[in-house]
């Protein structure tokens, strides 16, 4: 597995398709490391350099050690770091594609880093911030108050298969969600919680408003899901209203989990947006 280094920390990303092809860094969704790409990322190695980054935490990416609380700009940097290491000269943009937390750090990324930004592509990207920003009271009451709760459940030491079930199935307005899953992906995601934790404490933590969008230059596709729940459906509306140069598609059939569920469809979206 390569590495970049980032601030003195080691970022492990899974990298693939043959060198000099152009660049696709793939950044996914909370609960999950690079290799929920890998469907994605095989359909793809004929056309795209992949590069899919472990975020803090996950698979040999070393955690984020503070001293203050890790924030989506340091996600961001990691995500850089990938970039840079498989351009070296500098000359290459990355595709920057993300899913859901994914893509709230590709928005953070290309708003600080957007000389290494070719093209966005986002997955009902995740600024949760956003919502009270645009005016949208209602929905950002609803996910604050459910990622508040879960938060402090896990660090109260109560989380469990219950309250992981209860989680998943809100978020993807699915009852019966999480038990529908194979065991194996659920093994993994009880495994996780203190680093969804953290992510979605730094997701709240974000600064963002609809303007801030606005400085985006790279051209960009926001992907939402058919089936998604209504807050994940407003919020990639505003997202992509909010940048200049954005359109917005829907994946017929998918919800707001869709690197699980819609992986082939997916790349063929990629494919054509390239």
């Amino acid at each position: 597995m390569p590495f970049a280094k980032c601030d003195g920390r080691r970022v492990s990303y899974e990298a693939g398709g043959r060198e000099g092809l152009p660049l696709m860094a793939l950044l996914p969704p909370g609960a999950s490391g690079a290799s929920i790409w890998r469907p994605v990322a095989s359909a793809l190695r004929d056309r795209f350099r992949t590069a899919a980054v472990n975020p803090s935490g996950y698979g040999e990416t070393e955690p984020f050690a503070g001293p203050a609380p890790m924030t989506i700009r340091d996600e961001a940097a990691a995500a850089a770091a990938v970039i840079r290491a498989e351009s070296p000269d500098g000359a290459a943009r990355a595709h920057v594609v993300g899913h859901s937390y994914g893509g709230t750090v590709a928005l953070v990324l290309a708003l600080t880093w957007p000389e290494l930004i070719g093209r966005l592509t986002l997955l009902e990207p995740a600024p949760y911030p956003l919502l009270r920003e645009a005016g949208e009271t209602a929905f950002a009451e609803e996910i604050e108050g459910r990622n508040r709760d879960f938060i402090a459940a896990v660090r109260g030491g109560g989380l469990d298969d219950a309250a992981m079930e209860a989680y998943l199935d809100y978020f993807n307005d699915r009852p019966g969600y999480w038990r529908g899953l194979d065991a194996e992906t659920r093994s993994r995601m009880l495994a996780l919680p203190e680093r969804l934790a953290v992510n979605l404490d730094a997701v709240e933590r974000l600064k963002l408003r609809p303007a801030d969008l606005a400085a985006i230059a790279a051209p960009a596709t926001v992907i939402r899901g058919g089936a998604t729940d209504k807050l994940h459906a407003r919020l990639s509306e505003l997202v992509a209203g909010a940048i200049p140069s954005a359109v917005l598609i829907d994946l017929p059939g998918a919800g707001h989990m869709m690197t699980l569920t819609h992986g082939p469809a997916i790349a063929e979206l990629l494919w054509a947006t390239a």
